[in-house]
């Protein structure tokens, strides 16, 4: 077995690896850059079939998990080449394809499922569900000529399926001769345990009770985990959750029984101005016609701002200026602070034009640096590789040999 890091072994992002066994190979991942001058169909890897399918000897592209430095290349690849996600992930990212570009049907799907073990041509691949921001997410285990590759994805110990990663820990595969292991928070300074999702409930609800008027919640709508903390603190608080329509939708097309319903009643839906008409445009009623006794009008809404806590995003900010409809206000921000600088408008001063309270109360989807160091100890890799990291040197320290791969240069498994 060899692979080669095509991107992410010396950034964060864009995760594509390629591996190959017995004259066969796959993709792990074939994720967009986040970062770089090339995006889009110009990033894709040189792998010969990859865009149209026609090399018999490449079978296939396994992707880890919903989030689009994983996943987002995925379109430019020959309908004929094979993808392979996790089922509820999969509906996540068909449901997310009615409102937004970073949606996708995939052609030629295959789904697989946490330790189910399944066969792509010389390959034998095990799923282990992953404690991760992105929903139904999975390391993954590639066994093949007598070699035993395990790919972290991306992954943490503090989210709603800490209990995965415990389990991983406790009950890891045994003889992995190379592991591919995420780094993402290394090159950060933060040490010690991440704040739980558990502990951001009450963070979030001691936040909600202070505030007289209404609680915008931003988050990213394809994180179900921080939908679920921001639901929970809602209802910590004594307040009623809002969803946006485009949230409501992945719910229920993911249909979990575990998950919020968005058609109970329990839940009220409201529908922004800008996604009203991009599903008149779209004709798109279908997606709305199922949260029809849930809606909540603007007369509503601010009728009593005291009683709500509601999804929120930069393109909603029209829907609540003037009339003092942000009187008492409160936006508490849940996401990488440095998606502030990047969005328009920039939510921090929006707030302080608008006289509203601003926090940020988040934590990562990424392993903190003691998690990392319990996952090697766990699987007693004989070698590490660094991906999805800007901190490869700081492998060294979990005390096991590291080999550093260049983009694009092949990696001998021994």
């Amino acid at each position: 077995m060899k692979i080669r890091i095509h991107r992410g072994g010396n950034e964060i992002g864009g995760n594509c690896v390629e591996v190959h066994a017995d004259g066969a190979s796959i993709l792990l991942d074939l994720g967009e850059p986040l970062m770089g001058e090339v995006f889009g169909e110009a990033a894709l890897p040189a792998v010969e079939g990859l865009t149209d399918g026609l090399n018999p000897n490449f079978l296939g592209i396994v992707i880890s998990h919903p989030h689009l430095d994983h996943y987002g290349l995925v379109q430019f690849a020959s309908p004929l080449v094979p993808k392979y996600i996790g089922q509820e992930a999969d509906k996540l990212l068909r449901a997310a394809s009615a409102f937004t570009p970073y949606g996708v049907t995939f052609d030629n799907v295959h789904h697989y499922r946490d330790r189910g073990s399944f066969e792509i041509g010389p390959f034998r691949i095990t799923p282990y569900l992953a404690d991760h921001s992105a929903f139904d997410s999975y390391s993954l285990l590639i066994e093949a000529s007598g070699k035993r590759l395990f790919y972290s994805g991306d992954l943490r110990g503090h989210g709603w399926k800490s209990w995965a990663f415990k389990r991983l820990l406790s009950d890891p595969p045994r003889d992995i001769d190379a592991l591919l292991l995420e780094g993402t928070t290394l090159s950060r300074d933060d040490r010690g345990p991440a704040l739980t999702e558990a502990h951001l409930v009450e963070q979030i609800a001691a936040k909600i009770r202070e505030t007289e008027g209404i609680v915008l919640a931003g988050f990213s709508g394809q994180n179900i985990d921080r939908l679920v903390t921001f639901y929970k603190a809602t209802l910590k608080s004594g307040r009623i959750f809002i969803a946006d329509c485009y949230i409501a939708h992945l719910l229920r097309s993911i249909g979990r029984a575990t998950l919020p319903d968005p058609t109970s009643g329990a839940m009220r839906i409201f529908l922004p101005s800008r996604m009203k008409g991009q599903i008149v445009r779209n004709q798109l009623f279908d997606v709305v016609a199922p949260f029809r006794r849930s809606r909540i009008y603007p007369e509503e809404l601010f009728s009593d701002k005291s009683k709500w806590v509601m999804t929120f995003r930069a393109s909603m900010a029209g829907d609540f200026e003037g009339d003092g409809k942000l009187e008492g206000g409160r936006l508490i921000y849940s996401m990488w602070p440095g998606y502030l600088e990047r969005g328009s408008p920039n939510l921090r001063d929006w707030c302080g034009q608008n006289g509203v309270a601003f926090d940020i109360l988040h934590t990562s989807g990424h392993a903190s640096r003691d998690d990392l160091a319990r996952v090697v100890q766990a699987l007693k890799p004989k070698t590490v590789l660094p991906i999805h990291t800007e901190a490869p040197e700081r492998y060294g320290d979990f005390g096991v040999a590291v080999e550093f791969s260049a983009n694009g240069q092949w990696h001998e498994v021994v």
